[in-house]
């Protein structure tokens, strides 16, 4: 059996930004202090969509910032993903698309690894699938499973 760990490293892909590596770097730091958090209940795409884009989510604010993913602070993370007034999930794609496109990347590159990890990110899993019953299931886009990575029930630190 593969660990997170392991399995982040080929979520992440190969090459890209010297800062894409660091935000994964990081980004296994804090899911490494709750490993146990993630368990084989959950989906295994689900955990890959939330740890996914918790990494895009540091390496955005990294870049944005010009500081080190290591400095990215919770609340920074929080603020990219937290809906505003008005805001749909959709709109939060957008808003993240906006920001990887202002960072220089082509949201539909199938070779950099950035816009390879977004394309799975903005996915819309069962949009129109009103029987969710079964709670493995995935709906909506693949980056509101962040929201579990940032649950009290993981509970990172950071």
């Amino acid at each position: 059996m593969t660990t997170i760990n392991e399995q982040s490293r080929a979520w992440q892909g190969e090459g890209g930004p010297a800062e894409w590596t660091r935000a994964w770097d990081r980004t296994r730091e804090l899911i490494n202090t709750r490993a146990n958090r993630f368990s084989e209940r959950d989906s295994d795409a689900s955990q890959e969509d939330g740890i996914s884009a918790l990494a895009t989510a540091i390496y955005i604010v990294a870049r944005e910032q010009r500081i080190e993913p290591a400095a990215v602070a919770r609340q920074a993370v929080d603020d990219l993903i937290r809906r505003r007034p008005g805001e749909t999930d959709l709109d939060i794609v957008r808003r993240w698309e906006a920001h990887l496109e202002n960072l220089g990347h082509d949201n539909d590159d199938k070779t950099d690894p950035v816009s390879v990890r977004w394309q799975q990110l903005r996915y819309e899993h069962d949009p129109d699938e009103r029987n969710w019953d079964d709670s493995l299931a995935r709906h909506g886009y693949g980056l509101t499973a962040i929201h579990y990575v940032l649950s009290d029930h993981v509970a990172l630190v950071f």
